[in-house]
């Protein structure tokens, strides 16, 4: 099944991104992002209700979830309303997400967090994918069930990033449509996601964690990296962003690694 290559060019598929040219996306990208995303990932490490509940809010407002939908309005304190949207997700994953958080920890507990999906074997990984699935598919649910959402499945994903961002990738409307338009099985997603990064990292011999990721960006996580990467791919003048954003995101894309390994960048671009 094609999908849309996120880490290699999009005019050679064999030639991945070079890493300055990764970075380069991950620094432009709005700091908020940045910021929200330690906050995740500190707290998702210890698994607890209260964790869950401020992780779904936090990120439900960063990415402007809550103007309208399921989650129109969702304020923290709100999250600890008995029987809200946020409080109904909880109830209804949490022991099996519990029993993921725990499996990954387990297997793969000698890694660091940010990495770790990778670092499961196959068959570990397949497991947690396919958990992971099952979590997205109960999630659509019951945020279909609040019946304020017309996209339940951008809801599910995010809620899954907040509180699994070591495995879990937030897709939003555009990217279900332009960056992975052939398939509505989150599962497969999360494979093509996993397999890519796993090929970029074998043709560049770089760790998108380790090599690419500036020190202001960690902690971090290899689907957060990645997702800043597939945002970047989408529709450009359907992106509300400023036009020097656009225009950015857009010379990175489609600049080419000079013979010394940098990218020659005009004077009217941030270095």
């Amino acid at each position: 099944m094609y999908f849309t290559k996120i880490l290699f060019y999009e005019d050679n598929y064999d030639e991945p991104l070079d890493s300055r040219s990764v970075t380069k996306l991950l620094v432009a990208f709005p700091r908020s992002y940045t910021e929200v995303m330690k906050i995740i990932v500190e707290n998702s490490g210890n698994f607890t209700e209260k964790n869950f509940k401020v992780n779904v809010a936090l990120l439900m407002r960063n990415f402007r979830m809550t103007r309208s939908g399921a989650f129109k309005g969702i304020t923290f304190a709100d999250a600890f309303t008995p029987d809200n949207v946020i409080d109904s997700c909880w109830k209804g994953i949490k022991n099996d997400l519990e029993y993921v958080r725990g499996f990954i920890d387990k297997n793969a507990a000698s890694h660091k967090r940010s990495s770790r999906l990778l670092k499961l074997s196959d068959k570990q990984r397949d497991h947690v994918i396919e958990e992971t699935r099952e979590l997205f598919h109960t999630l659509c649910k019951i945020i279909a069930e609040s019946g304020q959402a017309r996209h339940p499945r951008v809801g599910a994903s995010k809620v899954l990033f907040a509180v699994l961002p070591e495995v879990a990738l937030p897709v939003d409307n555009l990217e279900w449509d332009y960056v992975f338009p052939k398939t509505s099985d989150y599962g497969e997603i999360l494979t093509t996601m996993v397999n890519e990064i796993n090929q970029w990292q074998v043709k560049t011999g770089k760790l998108l964690d380790e090599d690419c990721a500036p020190k202001v960006y960690q902690p971090t996580t290899l689907p957060s990296i990645y997702n800043v990467l597939a945002m970047s791919v989408r529709p450009i003048e359907k992106l509300p962003v400023s036009k020097t954003v656009k225009e950015y995101y857009k010379f990175l894309r489609e600049s080419k690694p000079q013979p010394s390994g940098t990218l020659q960048v005009s004077q009217e671009f941030p270095s």
